[in-house]
Order: C-alpha cells, then sequence, then structure tokens
C-alpha cells in the first residue's frame, strides 16, 4: 500500500534529519547507505536461513544416525525424487520428528 511506504519515509527521515549533523548532504548519504545496507542485508538473509536449515537437518540426521552427513541424505533425496527443499524439511524436523524418521525409512527402504 503507498500509505505504508509513505509512513516508512517519514519515520526514516524524522530520525536521519535528528541525526549528528544538519547538513542536507550529510543527510542523503545516510539514506543511501541505509537503503543499500537493508538490500545487501535481504540478500544475506536469504543465506543465513539455509544455513540455519542445514545445520538443524545435520544435527537429526546425525542424532538419528541414518546417514553419516547432511549430503549424503540430500543426494538420495534427490535420486528418489522426494521433492522437499530444506526450510520444510528443517520445519517438519522440529515440529514432527517421527514424520521426518519415516522419509528416512523410506528413502532406506527404496535404496534396498
Amino acid at each position: 500500500t503507498r500509505k505504508g511506504k509513505d509512513n516508512n519515509l517519514k519515520k526514516r527521515n524524522q530520525l536521519l534529519s535528528r541525526g549528528s549533523s544538519r547538513l542536507t548532504h550529510t543527510i542523503n548519504q545516510q539514506k543511501i547507505r541505509a537503503l543499500v545496507s537493508a538490500h545487501q542485508d535481504r540478500g544475506k538473509q536469504k543465506s543465513y536461513f539455509r544455513r540455519l536449515w542445514i545445520t538443524r537437518l545435520n544435527a537429526v540426521i546425525r542424532d538419528y544416525k541414518v546417514y553419516y552427513s547432511y549430503s549424503r541424505f540430500i543426494h538420495n533425496m534427490y535420486k528418489k525424487q522426494l521433492l522437499l527443499n530444506r526450510k520444510i524439511l528443517a520445519q517438519i524436523a522440529i515440529l514432527n520428528r517421527n514424520c521426518l524418521y519415516m522419509i528416512f525409512n523410506e528413502i532406506l527402504k527404496e535404496g534396498n
């Protein structure tokens, strides 16, 4: 919505106008820097969450002792054409571990 964007701009301008300097050039530089940082962090956030999901899955995999590593599990999952992404697998690992164990067993059963 347009109204929400206007409010965000007003808040940003109010914060930056009370900054260390009253020079408009410095304020504009601060705005540009803030927007650049926000853009970069949106990209970094994706990799941070992916890393978190992989860490969670790896912990469950090693705990269950199905595979030696996360990479072998993902490889076998793709070979069996089980198309579940890392985010969904990590959520299943947290919320319903038995369901994840069923997925492990399904991969092992098809492998034999």
